[in-house]
């Protein structure tokens, strides 16, 4: 999966868990510039990547984004860990 898919799969579950359908998100967009994204939803927004990805994402990993494109970049080395494991 690209990074881009994965940030559109973020993309998508932000705005699903913060009611805010018609929200723009790219890869620089942080939490702090969406309305709703507090803890708890953050909370809910990982676990709503993971269902969509088939994917177990160590939320404390997702603590270290400062924007979705981080965000993106450690989904998609969680995703690798789990088909390649070290």
């Amino acid at each position: 999966m690209t990074r881009d898919e994965i940030i559109a799969v973020i993309a998508d579950a932000v705005r699903e868990e913060t009611d805010e359908p018609g929200l723009d998100i790219g890869p620089r967009t942080t939490a702090l510039e969406v309305p709703g994204w507090d803890s708890l939803a953050h909370v809910r927004i990982i676990l709503n990547v993971g269902v969509r990805l088939h994917a177990n994402i160590d939320i404390s990993k997702t603590y270290l984004a400062a924007n979705v494109g981080d965000l993106a970049d450690i989904v998609q080395r969680e995703i690798a860990d789990q088909v390649h494991p070290s």
